[in-house]
């Protein structure tokens, strides 16, 4: 997306990109989502067998921040993924003017899920240590 806002704004070059790129980015990123939730499911079944699904209440509660996290970052994809979709209609209907408005929405977007991601991250790595 940061790939998007460096080309012109309105022009040919981000317009193509908005209709071709921004979806299959948005594509990568579900896709990265359905592997993060697989992996975390078999990751909290690995740690219960280990611990006897015996988990303190630090344990929980980050987790439960973990999965807030991942909700959050869902909705914002989809919204994201929306502005995405709108987006492709107008550049096919030939309105360029709306581009590079949606261009930033999008990609503060995927600021906010980057640094969604990297805080669930962080508490992964606290959690790996309790």
């Amino acid at each position: 997306m940061i790939a998007g806002l460096a080309l012109t704004p309105g022009s040919v070059e981000q317009r193509g990109f908005v209709a071709n790129a921004a979806p299959k980015i948005d594509v990568l990123g579900l896709a990265a989502a359905v592997v993060l939730l697989v992996t975390g499911f078999f990751n909290l079944m690995t740690v219960g067998i280990a611990r006897r699904f015996v988990f303190s209440t630090a344990f929980m509660f980050v987790l439960a921040i973990k999965i807030a996290l991942f909700i959050a970052m869902i909705v914002v994809m989809m919204w994201s993924m929306r502005i995405g979709a709108v987006l492709g209609a107008v550049v096919a209907r030939g309105r360029a003017d709306a581009v590079p408005g949606a261009m930033t929405r999008m990609t503060r977007a995927h600021i906010a899920i980057v640094a969604m991601g990297g805080i669930a991250l962080m508490l992964g790595t606290w959690l790996m240590g309790t």
